[in-house]
């Protein structure tokens, strides 16, 4: 007599490699997501950074290179940082929406297993 283990894997190869083309492509969307708000983000942060502190600046008479400069790089640095941020907020429902199908799937092959676990394969 033997017994059979319910088998772990996909029930077909064709769900783990749609689930896996459905994971590239929703990565790839995230990717170009994150390109474009990166470059909508950088220029406005530098922008509004560099007018806080011209404004703040001018208004005391000192040099402007330095605290300029350093407006820049800060504005640099939040339009990655939110631009970044921005995509992954604006994309995660992709994500989301691909483990709802994927755990759903899973729980589907888990009820056929469970049905057939206690029987012989000739009943």
């Amino acid at each position: 007599m033997t017994l059979e283990q319910p088998s772990t894997a996909l029930s077909k190869p064709e769900t783990a490699e749609r689930a896996f083309e459905a994971e590239l492509q929703a990565e790839h969307v995230l990717g170009r997501a994150i390109i474009v708000s990166v470059l909508v983000a950088v220029p406005i942060n530098v922008v509004v950074f560099v007018g806080l502190v011209a404004f703040a600046v001018s208004r005391t008479g000192q040099a402007l290179g330095g605290p300029i400069a350093m407006a820049v790089v800060v504005g640099l640095l939040s339009g990655l940082f939110f631009g970044t941020w921005a995509a992954f907020v604006g994309k995660t429902h992709l994500f989301e929406e691909m483990d709802r199908t994927v755990d759903q799937g899973k729980a589907s092959s888990d009820a056929e297993t469970s049905d057939t676990a206690g029987r012989s394969p000739n009943t």
